[in-house]
């Protein structure tokens, strides 16, 4: 039945019928509008994406066959409502290669309109660093005799896992440029 019609028919029942009828509708319309997808996003109930960023880089440790670096995100919520991370996963590619790896447990809370930096210990085989070093030492012989001046590509994707059980998952990617300074 098309709503012109119901609602013709509402309005032009009998009187004891109509008060029913509409009380009926006025009940059964918030299970209607909660069902319909097109209304579960409201105008006022809209949510603007997580804003993630790497914000630092620092070398931890040096072990025989690994290193472990210490990457700082940094999120922000450009949202009136807090969000809860529950966990964070990533992947560094560096040059468009494989790099690191991690994940960090810790809980952390992003105010409305706040930013918050999440920590998170990746970790790299030797064998990915030293021939991440060899390749851009050779690029910058050939390139520029030896001098460095191109910065190295970076991308970082992962997953924040929001909510109090971390069910939501928000996935993510940046990518950027990194300056060395050598």
């Amino acid at each position: 039945m098309k709503w012109s019609r119901f609602l013709k028919f509402l309005f032009f029942a009998g009187t004891a019928r109509r008060s029913g009828l509409m009380i009926l509708f006025l009940c059964c319309l918030p299970l209607v509008l909660s069902g319909c997808p097109a209304m579960q996003s409201l105008p006022w109930e809209t949510k603007e994406e997580l804003q993630i960023a790497l914000s630092d880089i620092e070398l931890q440790e040096i072990k025989a066959l690994e290193t472990i670096f210490l990457l700082k995100l940094r999120v922000v919520n450009p949202n009136g409502t807090p969000m809860e991370i529950r966990s964070l996963k990533c992947d560094l590619k560096v040059n468009g290669e494989p790099f690191a790896s991690g994940l960090s447990d810790e809980r952390q809370g992003v105010p409305p309109f706040g930013t918050i930096s999440v920590p998170v210990v990746v970790y790299t085989s030797k064998f990915a660093i030293v021939g991440s070093v060899i390749e851009i030492l050779q690029k910058d012989v050939q390139q520029y005799g030896g001098r460095p001046e191109e910065p190295l590509n970076y991308e970082l994707t992962g997953q924040l896992h929001l909510g109090e059980e971390g069910k939501d998952i928000f996935p993510y990617q940046v990518a950027g440029k990194i300056v060395l300074n050598r």
